[in-house]
């Protein structure tokens, strides 16, 4: 695919250049007329976006990557990956090309604008935010790479050191037995996680009232994990909003004699109200946001001070653009950001890039059946060591997608749904 074609440091020796100016045109402004347009061989005029649906990158489930182009040779990637939606993200992503195409990457919040509002009587929903959020990695990506250095860099630097990471993805497959797990967990510890997220639920009633036979199960499993993993091993437990106020009470009374690190989508996202009593009435931090979407949608969660995490997902909310801007959001009220991340691994890196700038990150969702994806699409992989994930120092988000990764993880429209029938339809 094509990348960066022309040198580093050249890019890097302009954008010196352009920084004294910023710094002495103020005083030249008087005796010179200036316009900070870029010029016109270096405007990085988007002459292409494209969606490539993708099948296997992570199990069976479906996938969305986003690929935009510039005149003058530069590609950059992102990711607009939601359950089960994939086909309408795509089309949704080849309809916004018609209003990006012909416009300069460098002025990624104002495509991002224009963008919103030309989908705006669509709904500001799953559908239009994945197909801009795609398109917004992939203005970075770019943005980085014609300036030679990684994203985090564009954010404002970086804050932490490394990001801290805990396991999803870690109990598909697993028999549900209190030892099945407690036999995973050790093999997690050993590998250096230190904290882990499950669901510890298996069906749904229709009335949302959980049975005292799943609950005690669901115990009996979480009381595993914890003795395996020891006092300091975080559990976070996800039920997907599937719960009505009272069982979701019932549940976290029963775990919270194991010390949650969080509890997540504690009742359905759509009654933030809700979600308030709830966190009202328990101790255990509660933490949402993967179904919120864009700064509006964080705004009454924070202001009804509703949980204590938030969750915002990045191929899902707008991007890093608008992700950022809820972590500001998230830290006028002291709220940390734990990203929601079961996506792909370019959403992963896109997070990694926005964590290590923002102050308030808290830890990052980690598929750990993920790792040996990033050995294809990351120079020598993530580097990685005890609880923890480090930047990468490539320009731009870090990837690289080759011909031969899209031809091992071609979509096939036959099971598209097939990992989500397995994991959320769950209602009996």
């Amino acid at each position: 695919m094509a990348g960066t074609r022309r040198g580093y440091g050249s890019a890097r020796r302009a954008f010196l250049q352009q920084s004294v100016w910023g710094m002495t045109g103020g005083l030249m402004a008087a005796s010179h007329s200036h316009s900070w347009a870029q010029p016109a061989e270096d405007t990085l005029k988007i002459v292409k976006v494209e969606p490539i649906l993708l099948t296997g990158v992570r199990g069976s489930a479906p996938g969305v990557f986003v690929r935009v182009e510039t005149a003058d040779g530069y590609v950059g990637w992102g990711e607009g990956t939601n359950y089960p939606g994939v086909r309408p993200i795509a089309t949704a992503v080849t309809t916004l090309s018609s209003v990006v195409i012909g416009h300069s990457a460098w002025n990624i919040e104002a495509l991002w604008q224009r963008m919103y509002r030309f989908l705006y009587y669509n709904g500001m929903g799953g559908v239009v935010l994945a197909a801009i959020s795609g398109i917004d990695m992939a203005l970075y990506d770019i943005v980085g790479k014609k300036l030679g250095v990684p994203v985090y860099k564009l954010l404002g630097g970086q804050v932490h050191e490394k990001l801290r990471t805990y396991a999803n993805g870690w109990t598909e497959g697993l028999e549900q037995t209190p030892d099945a797990y407690a036999a995973k967990t050790r093999d997690l510890v050993t590998r250096g996680y230190t904290g882990c997220k499950l669901d510890p639920f298996f069906v749904t009633p229709m009335n949302r009232e959980v049975t005292q036979s799943d609950l005690r199960l669901a115990a009996s499993i979480v009381k595993a994990i914890r003795e395996t993993g020891g006092p300091d091993y975080d559990i976070a437990i996800d039920v997907h909003g599937r719960w009505n106020t009272k069982s979701t009470l019932e549940i976290i009374g029963a775990l919270e004699p194991y010390r949650l690190f969080f509890y997540e989508e504690a009742v359905p996202p759509e009654n933030v109200a809700a979600m308030a009593e709830v966190q009202r009435n328990c101790k255990t931090p509660l933490a949402t946001g993967e179904r919120i979407f864009g700064r509006q949608g964080f705004r009454e969660l924070l202001e009804r001070q509703a949980v204590r995490i938030i969750q915002p997902d990045l191929a899902r909310t707008g991007g890093i653009t608008e992700v950022r801007k809820i972590a500001a959001m998230a830290d006028t009220y002291y709220i940390p950001v734990a990203p929601h991340n079961p996506n792909g691994p370019i959403c992963t890196l896109a997070s990694m890039h926005l964590c290590f700038s923002i102050p308030n990150f808290l830890i990052l969702e980690y598929f750990e059946k993920d790792e040996p994806i990033f050995q294809d699409l990351v120079a020598g992989g993530l580097k990685r060591d005890l609880g923890g994930v480090y930047p990468t120092t490539a320009p731009g988000l870090g990837v690289t997608v080759t011909d031969d990764f899209l031809r091992k993880y071609k979509f096939d429209p036959a099971r598209t749904d097939e990992m989500e029938r397995q994991m959320f339809n769950t209602v009996k």
